[in-house]
Formats: structure tokens, C-alpha cells, sequence
């Protein structure tokens, strides 16, 4: 009895092993080996950086540019590529997390040091060291928080109140960032810190075309997840169907009612040439979709019974364990 409780224990921690392995393999590397807290600046020779939704370089790229020299990057974890001996951070750039490949970034001695360098890369044009000037908060949510830096991944200054909307804000110094964002410092009971300057009535009221665009974008957003699958399974086809409804035809039947065949060889060129610049951008939208589901981390379509690795797994677990009972039965 004892040898069949042992039997049986091997066989559950092999079944363990092997959904932990396949669970890899199938969905590929989710999250972080281990998680970290510091600052890398990019330094590449080519200029910059790509993120990436996995840490391969054949895996998605999440930015539409390249990350530029002199972006500090909050590194949150790592992952390390044995394989290719590289260190991949994982860390969030305009709101999508991923992977970036550090072998081509400088780590920052301090959050100061990555502050001064993207205060650096914005340019003096952009940074105003002595502003003195009131502004008062209006965020959305009612409230907003005081960073440590001119950006969500400095983190919140510990300790501090939320900043609640009509309060009036003193700014010393502000600055629009490479990312276009604009970030001002000011005091709240007595902390210094940085606030963000467009969730004030001031800069509302400056930018109003650009506060419509910002709650159109949060408007398609702030979905579900399900949604969010839903409306990236078939825009293109969507609008390759509208480019090819009725324009072209409608331009052929008109030209075949002329007796001239030139005409209506013109018309299929026409028909044919608009066919041909409509495919590319419904390449390009599967393209971008692709890669703002990736941001979004939303989970792919789920697979068939009979094509989960994990069902033929337990499956044959199953089968081992019958046959070892079978087997001690039969020698009792």
C-alpha cells in the first residue's frame, strides 16, 4: 500500500511539472521571473528602443515609435533570456506594459538622474525652471495624485493627500515631456512633488480640441475585455467590405452606357486601383489592432477540448494511474 502511495505521489508531482512547463509553452511568458524597482535610460546605438508585449524580439511591438535616448524607463521586473544572453525589463510605456530589451539601456543612480535626463531630452524650450503661476485641479475622478517625477511611473509621493478638483496649485516649474505630456511642480501641505497639468481647468480651457479627443479615446477604452476582443475581431473586413460596396460598380455601369470601350476600360483601372490602395490600410488596421490588444493584455480566443495540451495531459495521468492500481491489484 505504501508503494502505491508513492506511486501515486510521483505521478501527481509529474502531472504538476508538466502543466507548469505546457502553461509556458501554450500562452508564453505573462509575466516577470522576479519583480524589481529601479530606473534604466536608453542608450541604443540605432537611437532607441522597442517595447515588446513578450521578451522576444519576434513577439509584438507595442509602440508605434521608437522609444528615444534618454527616456527613463521603471523597470518593475526582469526576465532573463539565457538562450540570447539578454535581460528584458518589464516595464509600462504610454499606458501598455511590456518587455524591453536592457542590453541597450543604462541603468540611473538615482530617480533623480532619470528625471534630469528626460527634463534633458524634452529640451530648455519646453522646461520652465521659474514658473510661478496658480492653476486649479480638475480630473475626472474627482481627485488626482502628487508623483515624485513628471510621470505615473515615478510613483506617488508617499504620505500625501489626493489633490481634490478646485484646489488652487502654485506651479514653480513645468515641463512638456518628449511623450507630450505636461507636468508642472507644486506643494501640497508642505510636500513638494509634480502634478499633472492637463487634468487642470487652465489647460482645459487652452486645449479644448484636445480634452474632446482624450474623452473620445477613454470613451473607446473604458470596455471590457470581452468587448475589447469583440471590436478587434473584424474591423478590417469591415471596411474592406465598405471600400468594395458600390463606388466602383456604380462607376463601371456608368461608364458602360458610353459607347467608347475606352471609357469603361478606364473605369475597370479605376475599380481595381481603389481595390488595391483599400487592402493595405485593412492591413495595417489588422496590424494595429493586433497590437493594441496586446497592450490591452486581452486573452486569446479559447482553443478546442481536443486541442489543450493540458486535456491530453491529465488524460494520460488518468490512464497511469488506472494501470498502476491494475498492476498492484494483480500482484496482491
Amino acid at each position: 500500500m505504501k508503494k502505491l502511495t508513492k506511486s501515486f505521489l510521483v505521478m501527481i508531482l509529474g502531472l504538476l511539472m508538466s502543466v507548469n512547463v505546457m502553461a509556458d509553452v501554450q500562452t508564453g511568458k505573462t509575466g516577470p521571473d522576479y519583480p524589481t524597482d529601479y530606473y534604466m535610460i536608453v542608450e541604443s546605438k540605432a537611437g532607441g528602443i522597442d517595447i515588446y508585449s513578450q521578451p522576444d524580439l519576434e513577439s509584438t511591438r507595442l509602440n508605434d515609435e521608437q522609444i528615444p535616448n534618454g527616456t527613463a524607463l521603471h523597470i518593475e521586473g526582469e526576465v532573463e533570456d539565457t538562450e540570447n544572453n539578454r535581460t528584458w525589463g518589464y516595464t509600462e510605456y504610454h499606458g501598455m506594459y511590456g518587455y524591453a530589451p536592457l542590453d541597450e539601456c543604462r541603468p540611473a543612480d538615482s530617480r533623480k538622474e532619470a528625471i534630469d535626463s528626460e527634463l534633458y531630452i524634452a529640451g530648455k524650450d519646453h522646461v520652465n525652471y521659474n514658473a510661478d503661476y496658480d492653476v486649479k485641479a480638475d480630473a475626472e475622478g474627482g481627485s488626482q495624485k502628487l508623483y515624485q517625477g513628471p510621470g505615473t511611473k515615478y510613483g506617488e509621493v508617499p504620505g500625501v493627500r489626493d489633490i481634490e478638483n478646485g484646489e488652487t496649485l502654485h506651479i514653480t516649474q513645468d515641463a512638456e515631456m518628449a511623450d507630450g505630456s505636461h507636468w508642472g511642480v507644486t506643494t501640497v501641505d508642505g510636500t513638494e512633488g509634480w502634478v499633472d497639468l492637463e487634468k487642470t481647468e487652465e489647460w482645459k480651457k487652452e486645449h479644448p480640441d484636445t480634452v474632446e479627443e482624450s474623452a473620445d479615446a477613454v470613451a473607446e477604452v473604458s470596455v471590457t475585455p470581452t468587448e475589447v476582443a469583440k471590436a478587434t475581431e473584424t474591423p478590417a473586413p469591415t471596411e474592406t467590405a465598405k471600400a468594395t460596396e458600390t463606388p466602383a460598380p456604380t462607376e463601371a455601369a456608368e461608364a458602360t452606357e458610353t459607347p467608347t470601350p475606352a471609357v469603361t476600360e478606364e473605369a475597370d483601372e479605376a475599380e481595381n486601383t481603389e481595390k488595391d490602395s483599400k487592402e493595405p490600410e485593412a492591413e495595417n488596421s489588422d496590424t494595429k489592432d493586433s497590437r493594441e490588444a496586446s497592450g490591452q493584455n486581452v486573452k486569446a480566443a479559447k482553443t478546442k477540448w481536443y486541442q489543450n495540451p493540458f486535456t491530453w495531459i491529465i488524460g494520460i495521468a488518468v490512464l497511469a494511474v488506472i494501470g498502476l492500481l491494475v498492476y498492484h491489484n494483480k500482484k496482491k
